[in-house]
């Protein structure tokens, strides 16, 4: 993981912003902690802190022509294809068999190619190219849209950055939330190509925006889900799959020792096998755990039938209640995230789990994705309804969850105000008006492609972009082989009858899983990830709430049900609604004030 910043200006002189340019290399620290380098000229600044497993050239990439700077580059992210698009570049026949860095491939890919380099490019990445030439800067990100990448304008010019805190704390952006960014705040929603602060943008998956010196914006789509009639059978399907599966891993574990986050189901565990045959070393794997779960199905045996079953390097990290609740913990765990949530001590576990591991492996594998691509959303055939609204939130509102988890202690007065159902209601049929489909689908076929598609666009940002975060702010570099886009255009195409064949649910999956996987992962039940239920940790989360409402000065107030957030206060069983629900109230309510302070974000309502 690296992390990357920038500012352009066309009347400014930005060579001598030292301080400014010192805090948006401190900035970057919550994504590569080795710190960075920045280049800069009188129109523009770029900045790239240091990934710790690189021991190549580090910093912005420069290309000169004539003894001048035409064209620099910084790149955030893991590029499958480096080498062979530096030979492709004739970099070997330049500079030598040395391994160049990714932002060195970019810089002479844009060159070549200009913003037509986004689609020689595999793997996930995050960029920027400023070209010295024309004044153009170039903002793109990967397809599935996975390494994170914001912007904002200043007057005359662009700011960038990996991460909103650092946008943030620049001295010419100042951080409001509205009523369309207190939604996305509270529902975990952002429109596309929006953030969740006033004037805040994130450049869309498969997308370069080109930066104009007069103001103009062009937006490039380069890479598009597509909808196509399935005509494999079931067994060309099967090893088509299998093909795309292995081909994913391979190129993410290529000539570097890497994890494999494992929790004993299918989906981690198949990457455990698949690590194994195709390096023909013993996995390094590594779970975390601690002593008490609402986990309805235990772990732990089908952990240890991995371990046997490959003899894997195994770390079991164990975390206590106490590292949980450490203040300075939550500190650097909020600061790793763009944006608050109610996971709590889910937000806790993959950081202290990232950072154990960090000691001996930068990069890791999760499983991640896999449901979505292999068909573990839907529990059967008959009948699937067209969805109304996202799926999650329809099932989190039988829970009596109206607006999403972590909502039910903001002032409903206010949430009617700021009417987060039509937000969310608009934010739904946008996302909807862009599922790919044929004409001819039946309408089960069209409920499978909006469900699949939804959940990648939408839930992965809160699933999988979380884990990155996390995961790169503890020092290591977070990749997902099931959240490959090649597998995705494959499996999107795939028939739900042969996703679900036999009555089992990721059957394709399971099928090539045979021989990867001990026989007692093949066919177990899935459990969700561990939460803490730990008396403790409960006490601290309602001494932290009653220290909240005590504290006038807390911005949260403004926008928090002071009453029903007493009544937890004083009755602490309260946290207990939904086995976990009524925690994740108050763990919103806590997350959101400390995001507003640190950001020092003024609401206008």
């Amino acid at each position: 993981m690296a992390g990357i910043a920038g500012w352009t200006d066309g009347q400014r002189d930005l060579s001598g912003e030292h301080a400014e340019l010192a805090r948006m290399v401190t900035g970057l620290r919550g994504r590569a902690r080795d710190g960075g380098a920045a280049w800069t000229e009188r129109r523009a600044a770029l900045v790239q802190s240091t990934d710790p497993a690189w021991r190549g050239p580090t910093g912005p990439a420069t290309v000169e022509q004539d003894g001048r700077t035409v064209v620099v580059a910084v790149c955030d992210g893991h590029l499958r294809d480096a080498a062979g698009l530096w030979d492709a570049l004739g970099g070997r026949r330049d500079h030598g068999p040395r391994r160049p860095s990714d932002s060195e491939v970019i810089a002479r890919a844009y060159l070549r190619w200009g913003s037509g380099l986004a689609e020689r490019l595999e793997g996930l990445c995050a960029f920027a190219v400023w070209d010295a030439r024309s004044g153009d800067l170039l903002l793109g990100r990967d397809r599935m849209g996975v390494r994170p990448l914001s912007w904002t304008r200043t007057g005359d010019g662009v700011v960038f950055a990996s991460d909103v805190a650092t946008l943030t704390a620049h001295s010419r952006v100042t951080p409001e939330a509205d009523a369309d960014a207190l939604c996305a705040l509270l529902t975990l929603m952002r429109e596309d190509g929006r953030g969740a602060l006033r004037g805040v943008h994130e450049v869309p998956p498969a997308t370069v925006l080109r930066f104009a010196p007069d103001g103009t914006v062009r937006t490039h789509t380069y890479w598009t889900l597509e909808a196509h009639e399935h005509v494999l059978d079931a067994d060309a399907t099967a090893k088509e799959a299998d093909r795309l599966l292995r081909a994913s891993v391979s190129a993410d574990i290529a000539g570097q020792d890497t994890a494999v986050l494992l929790s004993g189901g299918l989906d981690s565990s198949v990457l455990a096998g698949l690590v194994a045959t195709g390096t023909r070393r013993r996995p390094v794997t590594a779970t975390v755990s601690f002593a008490h779960t609402t986990s309805r199905i235990p772990d732990r045996p089908f952990i240890e039938d991995v371990v046997r079953f490959w003899d894997c390097d195994h770390e079991d990290v164990v975390v206590g209640t106490d590292e949980v609740r450490d203040p300075a913990t939550l500190a650097e765990v909020l600061a790793a995230k763009d944006y608050p949530t109610p996971w709590g001590d889910k937000n806790v576990t993959p950081y202290l789990l990232s950072r154990s591991l960090s000691t001996h492996a930068q990069v890791a594998l999760s499983g991640e994705a896999a449901d979505t691509m292999f068909g573990g959303l839907y529990g059967d055939l008959d009948g699937i309804p067209e969805p109304t609204t996202f799926p999650w939130l329809e099932q989190a509102r039988r829970f009596g969850v109206t607006h999403g988890i972590g909502t039910g202690l903001f002032d409903p007065a206010l949430l009617r105000a700021i009417d987060v159902d039509g937000y969310l209601e608009r934010v739904f049929r946008t996302a909807l008006d862009r599922v790919p489909v044929l004409p001819d689908d039946s309408p089960g076929r069209r409920a499978v492609r909006q469900i699949d598609h939804l959940t990648v666009t939408r839930l992965l940002e809160q699933t999988m972009l979380h884990t990155e975060r996390l995961a790169a702010a503890a020092g290591v570099q977070m990749r997902f082989p099931f959240a490959d886009h090649a597998l995705y255009s494959f499996m999107y195409n795939v028939p739900v009858a042969m996703k679900f064949s036999g009555g089992r649910t990721k059957s394709i999956l399971r099928d090539l899983a045979r021989g990867l996987v001990p026989p007692s992962v093949l066919e177990r039940k899935k459990s969700t990830f561990p939460a803490l239920y730990d008396d403790r940790y409960k006490a601290d989360v309602t001494a932290r709430l009653r220290a909240l409402l005590d504290d006038s000065s807390a911005p949260v107030h403004a926008v928090t049900d002071l009453a029903a957030a007493t009544r937890v206060a004083e009755d602490p069983r309260l946290l207990d609604r939904g086995g976990w629900l009524g925690r994740a109230d108050v763990e919103m309510l806590l997350q959101l004030d400390a995001w507003l302070r640190r950001h020092q974000v003024r609401l206008r309502l």
